[in-house]
């Protein structure tokens, strides 16, 4: 309801730039519940620009954080609430990031060179 009554004074561009912003921001909620249920085929990723740029460290081969702000105001509890929840079903989705290592060969190619002398 509160939202809703913000959006009022909107018009043109900043209402389709906000639509966007939302419609990103339930995609990536959208992907992070299918990731913390296990699912990995068929994942939404291409929904939205920002799922597409996060798609290698939501469900690659990456460690990452997720940090959540909370405000500590009364007003803000029930967007506290919906937020905490978000950041557990993140915290929920498991990966196993590896290590890629190249190996260089003698007089081997374009790889990366040695360190050191």
């Amino acid at each position: 309801k509160e939202r809703r009554s913000e959006t009022k004074g909107l018009r043109g561009e900043h209402f389709g730039e906000m639509t966007n912003i939302n419609q990103s921001l339930t995609t990536l909620g959208r992907v992070i519940t299918q990731l913390s249920d296990g699912q990995t085929q068929g994942v939404c990723y291409r929904e939205s620009k920002l799922t597409r740029v996060l798609q290698d460290s939501l469900g690659g081969n990456c460690i990452t954080v997720l940090v959540a702000t909370l405000a500590p105001t009364p007003q803000a509890a029930e967007e506290s609430l919906y937020t905490v929840k978000f950041a557990d079903r993140a915290r929920r989705i498991r990966q196993s990031a590896s290590i890629h290592e190249r190996t260089l060969t003698a007089g081997g190619g374009g790889g990366p060179r040695p360190r050191g002398g």
